[in-house]
């Protein structure tokens, strides 16, 4: 029964979800969009990040915090019905700040592609304070054989929004660079996302 309380967005559908935050949003007063715009003012919230900074925050009402979570969590989760194919660092920098928007701790992913660059998979890897001795090479070459991919890269959020890149983050971005030469897996690149922002490792020559 607790996991059912605790997961019970998965339960409904997207339309469920939908009608339940309108229905919080008209016990508040807010039944048309100029009226969420107005509240949304009083608020100074004004971008996305502002949103997901007030959903997390204690002003928010908790049941409208759950609604938002889980609707958030929902989109995360959502496959498109497009192919992605990934032909700049400004545009996977773009679809990975989307992905990881609002993550409150801090995560590893790998994003794996085929030659001609389309995303043939994308796992979470680790999850927490990252270092080299938990996000080891090992299990993100053992994915890319798994996906028999051409080649990877590697994305990780700093929920402060401070992106310069640690010491444990340039040493890990070089095993991986040496790993991928042995595996002759091309190693594409490391971003570091947060706060609407993203930093490529590779732009910044850092391996």
């Amino acid at each position: 029964m607790e996991l059912i309380k605790s997961n019970h967005y998965l339960l409904k559908t997207d339309w469920e979800m939908l009608n339940s935050l309108f229905a919080e949003l008209k016990e508040r007063g807010i039944e048309k969009f100029d009226e969420l715009f107005i509240k949304l003012t009083e608020l100074k919230i004004m971008n996305f990040d502002d949103l997901l900074k007030y959903i997390s925050g204690s002003q928010c009402d908790k049941n409208l915090a759950v609604l938002c979570e889980g609707l958030l969590e929902r989109l995360r989760s959502a496959v498109p019905d497009r192919e992605l194919i990934m032909t700049s660092s400004d545009e996977v920098g773009t679809y990975l700040l989307d992905k990881l928007a609002g993550r409150k701790q801090e995560e590893l992913w790998a994003v794996y592609i085929d030659n001609s660059n389309h995303i043939v998979a994308e796992k979470r890897l680790f999850q927490g304070t990252l270092d080299k001795s938990i996000a080891h090479p090992r299990e993100i070459f053992r994915w890319a054989v798994i996906y028999a991919c051409a080649g990877f890269f590697v994305v990780h959020n700093h929920p402060s929004g401070n992106l310069i890149p640690s010491k444990s983050d340039i040493e890990l971005t070089k095993m991986l660079f040496a790993a991928s030469e042995l595996f002759h897996i091309d190693f594409l690149d490391h971003f570091i996302v947060g706060k609407g922002q993203y930093v490529s490792l590779r732009e910044r020559q850092l391996f």
